[in-house]
């Protein structure tokens, strides 16, 4: 097997630095208008401060309220 090829012109330098990760800050969208969805989106961005199991009832619980707003709207 051989290596790859790199073009003539390639230049280390010229490989723009990686992204940093997003974070829950710059993740958020804006206010939906419905409070309680609002507040579900607020609790998961929230979480990630938590300890784990904590966390996973964040979710939860931010799911379920999801779900039945959700189910609300389709009836």
């Amino acid at each position: 097997m051989t290596s790859p090829q790199l073009p003539l012109s390639f230049s280390p330098s010229a490989v723009p630095a990686p992204r940093p990760m997003p974070t829950p800050a710059t993740l958020m969208p804006g206010p939906t208008g419905h409070h309680a969805v609002d507040a579900a989106v607020r609790a998961v961005a929230n979480a990630a401060d938590l300890p784990l199991a904590e966390q996973l009832a964040a979710y939860e619980a931010a799911h379920k309220t999801l779900r039945e707003v959700l189910t609300a709207i389709e009836a």
